[in-house]
C-alpha cells in the first residue's frame, strides 16, 4: 500500500473518486507530494492543466517544466494579484520563457472590479487535470503555497498549507473529468471580466449521476440557493469554513436556525477571515460556532458543508469561501454530491477535526 492509499479514502479502482486529506495528522507536504507524483506519471504526449491561486512551490514548478521538456503539454493558469503581494513571482519566473512553458503560462489579472459588490475578482479555483495514467481531475482547497526553504514571516501571513487542514478529491467519472478539462481550457483561453457571470459557460452545470459541478461567478444562483431551501426543523447543517463574511449567507443561516435547523460551524481562527460580528450573530441565535485555533497556528483551510434533511444527505465542497468576494466575484469551483458515498468520508473528517480541537482544551 502506498502512502497515498494509506492516507486517502475511496481506495478501489472502481470508485468514482478518491479523497486525499492534508492536515496535522498527515505527513507534512502530503498533498504537495501527491501533485508531484501525478506530474511524474504523465508521459510524453500527455497533458497537464493546472489552475491555482497561490503558487510558491519552486520544486513543483521545476517538475512542471521538466514534464514540458519531455513532451507533456503543460498549461498553468495562476492568479496575478493574490492578496499577499508578489508571492507568486518567483514561480512565474521559473515557468516563463521559451525554455520553460512560454505561452502555456497565463497569469490572470483582472482589470475590472466585480460589477455587483465592487470586489476585485481573483482566480481562486484549485483544479489539477492529468491525462495519464488515466484522465483524472483533482479539485478542492489545496494551493502549492509552501516552499523549501520556507519564509516564516510569509508563511505566517498565508498559513502553512503543507501542514494545515486541506483536501483534494480526485474525480474519475469521465463526464465530470472531461467537463473540468474543457472548463480549464476555456479559462486559459478566454478574455476575462465582470461580464462572465452572464455567460452560458459560467452558468453551466456539469452533472453525472448524483454529482454536479458549479462554476462561479454566475448570475443563476438557483442551484446554490436550493441547497439551503431543502432544510427543515428536522434537518442539520455542518460547515467547515475558512472564510465567512457574507451578510446574505449569515441571514440565511439565522433564518434556518429560527426554523429549528441544527447548525454547527467550524471556522478559521483569524478575525480577518471570519470577523467577530459573524461569530457574535451565530452565537446569539443558538448556532454552534467554534473556531479552529491550532497551538502551532496551522490553518483550517477546508471548505465543505454537510446538509442533512433527515431524508437526504448532500455534500458540498470545493474552493469557494462564504465571503462576498468568493460568492460574487471570484473564479470558484463547487462540487455538489448526493451519492451517499462521499458524505460519510467528509463527516468522518469533521469528527476528526472536532476531536482534535477538543483535545487541545483538556
Amino acid at each position: 500500500m502506498s502512502i497515498y492509499q494509506e492516507h486517502s479514502q475511496g481506495q478501489t479502482a472502481e470508485d468514482p473518486f478518491q479523497v486525499f486529506w492534508g492536515g496535522p495528522d498527515r505527513p507534512p507536504r502530503f498533498l504537495r507530494n501527491l501533485l508531484e507524483e501525478r506530474i511524474h506519471a504523465v508521459p510524453s504526449g500527455g497533458e497537464i492543466l493546472w489552475i491555482t491561486y497561490y503558487f510558491r512551490d519552486e520544486g513543483l514548478a521545476e517538475t512542471l517544466v521538466q514534464a514540458s521538456r519531455r513532451g507533456v503539454k503543460v498549461q498553468v493558469l495562476v492568479e496575478g494579484n493574490p492578496r499577499t503581494g508578489a508571492v507568486n513571482n518567483r514561480v512565474r519566473q521559473i515557468l516563463d520563457g521559451d525554455d520553460a512553458l512560454g505561452g502555456n503560462l497565463r497569469v490572470l489579472s483582472h482589470r475590472f472590479v466585480d460589477n455587483r459588490f465592487f470586489r476585485a475578482c481573483r482566480l481562486h479555483e484549485k483544479l489539477y487535470y492529468f491525462s495519464h495514467p488515466k484522465p483524472r481531475a483533482l479539485v478542492g482547497t489545496f494551493n502549492p503555497s509552501g516552499n523549501q526553504p520556507e519564509d516564516p514571516a510569509l508563511m505566517h501571513k498565508i498559513g502553512d498549507q503543507d501542514r494545515g487542514h486541506n483536501v483534494l478529491v480526485e474525480l474519475r467519472e469521465q463526464k465530470l473529468v472531461q467537463g473540468l478539462r474543457a472548463h480549464a481550457q476555456r479559462m486559459f483561453q478566454m478574455v476575462h471580466g465582470p461580464w462572465e457571470r452572464f455567460m452560458n459557460e459560467s452558468n453551466q452545470v456539469i452533472a453525472s449521476g448524483s454529482t454536479r459541478i458549479l462554476f462561479f461567478p454566475r448570475s443563476r444562483m438557483k442551484d446554490f440557493d436550493e441547497l439551503f431551501g431543502g432544510l427543515n426543523n428536522s434537518g442539520s447543517l455542518r460547515m467547515a469554513v475558512s472564510h465567512f463574511n457574507d451578510p446574505g449567507i449569515c441571514k440565511r443561516l439565522l433564518t434556518l436556525a429560527r426554523q429549528g435547523v441544527h447548525i454547527e460551524i467550524l471556522a478559521h481562527d483569524t478575525k480577518r477571515r471570519v470577523p467577530s460580528w459573524v461569530e457574535r450573530k451565530m452565537n446569539k441565535h443558538g448556532i454552534d460556532f467554534r473556531r479552529y485555533v491550532h497551538p502551532e497556528g496551522l490553518p483550517m483551510h477546508n471548505k465543505f458543508m454537510l446538509f442533512n434533511t433527515g431524508v437526504k444527505k448532500t455534500l458540498v465542497f470545493g474552493s469557494m469561501n462564504l465571503s462576498l468576494r468568493s460568492l460574487h466575484a471570484n473564479h470558484e469551483l463547487l462540487v455538489v454530491d448526493e451519492s451517499q458515498e462521499l458524505y460519510p468520508l467528509f463527516q468522518c473528517r469533521w469528527d476528526e477535526m472536532m476531536a482534535e480541537r477538543q483535545g487541545w482544551q483538556k
